[in-house]
C-alpha cells in the first residue's frame, strides 16, 4: 500500500485517541472547577446569562460604578478550558480594571470546529452591543488560545464592518495554527506546559479540514491594520514567546499600537497562578491598568 495510506491512516488514529481524551479531560476539569469555584469572593457579584444558546456570565466587583466591559475568552488549545476553569482570573481582572467581565462557554473541538468558536464569540459581542453598550466601552481579553480567539474576534468585526472594541488584552496568545514560531522549538526545554506535538494535535482538532494558515484560525496572517491599542504579556521561556513577538512586531509594521510586555521564567499563562505566583498579581494588574487608560 503507498505510503501516504498509512501516514493518513495513523494521523486519523491519533486525531481519534485525542478526541477521546479531550472528552474525558473536559469532564474532569469540569468536576475540578465545580470544586472549586462553589465560593466565590466575598465583594465579587456573578450572574449567569445565555447568548445564542451558550452559556455565559457577568462579572464585576460589588458596588462598582464604572460602564467599562470587557468580553474574555478562556484558553484551552479551542479544545478545554471553561467560563468555570478561568473564573478565578477574571475575577481579578474585574477587579483590576473596574470592569464588568462577560465570559462565555464558546463551543469547542473536536465537536465543534472553526468556525464555532468565532461564531459564539461574535454573539457575544452582538450581545453586548445590543444591550446599549458603547463600543467605545468594550476591551476583549483572552489567554492563549482565547487570546488568538480574541484576535479573529476583532478581524471578523472589522470585515463586517462593525465598530470595534476600544482595547484588547492578549495573555500567551496562540496566534500561530501551523506551530512555524522558532520558539517551540527553541524553548522546548523551558516550557514544562506546552509540548509543540500536541499544539499541533489541537490545531488540527479545531481547524479540521480548514487550512491552518487561514487568517480564521490563524489571525497572526489576518488583517492587521488599524486596530485598537493591544497589550501582549508572555513569557520568554515559553513555547509561544514568538507568536506574541511576530505578532506586536507586525501589528507595529501596519502603523497599529501593540505593547509586548515580556517576562522571565514563568509558565505559559501564568496569570492563572494567582495564589501561587506574586507575578501573577502584578501581570494582571498591569493589564488592568492598561485598559482602564483606553476603555472609558
Amino acid at each position: 500500500m503507498p505510503i501516504n495510506f498509512w501516514q493518513k491512516s495513523t494521523q486519523l488514529l491519533s486525531r481519534q485517541c485525542l478526541t477521546s481524551q479531550c472528552l474525558l479531560l473536559k469532564e474532569h476539569l469540569k468536576q475540578q472547577a465545580l470544586l472549586n469555584n462553589t465560593r466565590l469572593p466575598h465583594d465579587i457579584q456573578r450572574q449567569s446569562l445565555c447568548i445564542a444558546g451558550r452559556e455565559a456570565e457577568f462579572i464585576h466587583v460589588e458596588g462598582q460604578q464604572s460602564q467599562r466591559y470587557i468580553l474574555y475568552l478562556h484558553g484551552g488549545g479551542y479544545a478545554l478550558g471553561s467560563i468555570d476553569t478561568h473564573r478565578e482570573l477574571v475575577c481579578h481582572l474585574a477587579r483590576f480594571a473596574d470592569a464588568r467581565i462577560l465570559a462565555i462557554d464558546y463551543r469547542l473541538a473536536p465537536e465543534s470546529p472553526y468556525p464555532a468558536a468565532l461564531e459564539d464569540a461574535l454573539a457575544a459581542y452582538h450581545w453586548l452591543l445590543e444591550q446599549g453598550t458603547a463600543h467605545s466601552s468594550i476591551a476583549l481579553a483572552g489567554d492563549s488560545a482565547g487570546g488568538g480567539l480574541a484576535l479573529a474576534l476583532l478581524q471578523r468585526l472589522k470585515q463586517d464592518g462593525l465598530p470595534l472594541p476600544a482595547a484588547a488584552v492578549f495573555m500567551s496568545p496562540w496566534v500561530d495554527l501551523t506551530c512555524s514560531s522558532l520558539s517551540l522549538d527553541l524553548n522546548a526545554a523551558t516550557d514544562l506546559i506546552l509540548n509543540k506535538q500536541q499544539m499541533r494535535a489541537f490545531a488540527e482538532l479545531y481547524a479540521r479540514d480548514i487550512d491552518l494558515e487561514d487568517a480564521g484560525v490563524s489571525p497572526l496572517f489576518g488583517d492587521l491594520e488599524n486596530l485598537p491599542p493591544i497589550l501582549v504579556q508572555v513569557s520568554q521561556q515559553e513555547l509561544l514567546r514568538d507568536d506574541a513577538v511576530r505578532l506586536v512586531k507586525k501589528i507595529a509594521e501596519k502603523g497599529g499600537q501593540a505593547t509586548l510586555d515580556d517576562w522571565a521564567y514563568l509558565p505559559h499563562v501564568w496569570q492563572l497562578m494567582y495564589n501561587y505566583l506574586p507575578q501573577a498579581g502584578v501581570a494582571l494588574r498591569r493589564a488592568g491598568r492598561f485598559i482602564q487608560k483606553h476603555v472609558h
